[in-house]
């Protein structure tokens, strides 16, 4: 009985990840166990409650999936060790047949992201329309299916209406969901600590459909871009769905190994482009509407003129004119909206920011090479554009060290990391650096830091 805890965590590790692990339910402490119920401690009430929305079900399942006995889990608080209700439960119930059974729901998927909020546009309608398709029969039509576009223009969220399209519709289904860099993450924990096996039937075996976020990120991983790969045949052959989104095309991601590539592309490859107008007035009608704010359609038309990127930085305007408007107790009119974002609030270019755009203008500030800034040269006249390039490729297109190391000619992350904290730090005392900055990320977003 004191092993069920343990064993439940030991399951839960690599599937939640370390970051995961260590925060929420490493703290909770079995205070007793016997048949049918699990009496845990927490070390505060705000930990319970999360406890409890959140990673309550992922562990009764995973008692479940290794006792075949359902149980019932009771948590007090540390400060406040009143009584608890002691809940018996039946004798096992006999096996659930497959073509019966009720898995658990999908880990990770936002309510927010469901068909029925998504916006469709001349922008986006055959990656919706796919998506759709695969939510209708998973494994037989665009298997796998591969979106891919920039940053906040609806890729993880088709991604999670698929995830619970399915659920609803198909209950017995086992979804999995999750970003590439956690599934790194988990096979690098299943490693470690020799549970390769358990990782291994997690993907290969208890999946039928795998959704994952950002593929791009494995690119360069050798032993995750492997075990991605077999998982990847593994679902393939036994006609189970798989859909994946990335910023850019199979053949563009750079360090990304060929077989995968090639797979990727065996079915269907659907962009997304930054939205039209009309969608993007559609889009924030459908915003005003959820967060019931009032807004005049002649102002909805002059904010999404205003903002072109994407729909994140679309809702980010909606949500700052609205709070700023209820904070001042006025309505919401176009010279409002001119007032608190300005003229030229966000056309931040349609085109999506990318490293090599960065990495071309640094070259021209300096007189220097893109093949030095990727080479291994360390003088200073090259080492020094090759850091700036690094620092403000990190913070004007948020990809990651890992992806920006690849960039620049296959570094190691820990490199690029190192030259981000040495800008950042050099910037506070070295004004001549300061400025040589500025000026690069005024040139590349017109605007200065």
């Amino acid at each position: 009985m004191t092993d069920i805890w343990t064993d439940a965590l030991a399951g839960l590790r690599p599937r939640l990840g370390t970051e995961t692990y260590e925060l929420w339910l490493r703290p909770m402490v079995m205070v007793d166990a016997m048949p049918g119920l699990l009496r845990l401690r927490a070390p505060s009430l705000f930990m319970k409650e999360w406890f409890e929305n959140h990673y309550r079900e992922a562990v009764l399942q995973e008692i479940l999936s290794r006792t075949h006995e359902r149980y019932t889990i009771e948590v007090d608080v540390a400060e406040d060790a009143a009584p608890i209700v002691e809940f018996v439960a039946p004798s096992a119930p006999a096996p659930i047949p497959a073509s019966t059974r009720r898995a658990s729901a999908p880990i990770g998927l936002s309510e927010r992201y469901r068909f029925g909020t998504f916006i469709k546009g001349a922008s986006n309608e055959l990656a919706a329309s796919a998506a759709h398709a695969v939510a209708e029969e998973p494994g037989k039509r665009f298997n796998p299916l591969f979106i891919y576009g920039g940053v906040g223009l609806g890729k993880t969220h088709l991604l999670h209406a698929v995830g619970h399209a399915l659920h609803h519709a198909r209950p017995e289904l086992r979804i999995v969901y999750l970003s590439a860099e956690r599934f790194m993450n988990e096979f690098i924990s299943a490693v470690r600590f020799n549970e390769c096996d358990q990782f291994r039937k997690r993907y290969r075996e208890d999946c039928d459909v795998l959704l994952v976020d950002d593929i791009q990120f494995i690119a360069g991983r050798d032993r995750t871009m492997d075990e991605f790969f077999h998982v990847f045949n593994a679902l393939y052959e036994s006609s189970k769905q798989i859909m994946v989104t990335a910023d850019r095309t199979p053949s563009d991601m750079q360090g990304m190994e060929e077989r995968i590539t090639s797979r990727l592309n065996w079915g269907l490859v659907a962009d997304i482009k930054p939205p039209d107008l009309e969608t993007r007035v559609a889009i924030l009608r459908q915003k005003a509407e959820d967060e019931r704010i009032a807004i005049a359609n002649d102002v909805a038309v002059y904010l999404a003129t205003l903002v072109r990127s994407n729909v994140r930085e679309l809702e980010g305007a909606l949500v700052r004119v609205s709070t700023f408007a209820a904070l001042k107790g006025v309505p919401i009119t176009q010279d409002f909206v001119r007032d608190v974002l300005g003229d030229t609030a966000a056309p931040r270019m349609a085109t999506q920011l990318t490293v090599e755009a960065i990495q071309k203008a640094v070259c021209g500030y300096f007189s220097v090479r893109v093949t030095d800034l990727k080479g291994q040269r360390r003088h200073k006249g090259i080492a020094r554009p090759r850091m700036i390039a690094m620092y403000l490729s990190r913070e004007l297109t948020g990809s990651s060290y890992p992806e920006i190391g690849l960039r620049f000619g296959g570094k190691d992350h820990s490199t690029v990391i190192n030259a981000c904290r040495r800008m950042a730090e050099i910037q506070t005392t070295d004004p001549e650096l300061r400025g040589i900055i500025e000026s690069l990320r005024h040139q590349l977003v017109g605007q200065p830091g």
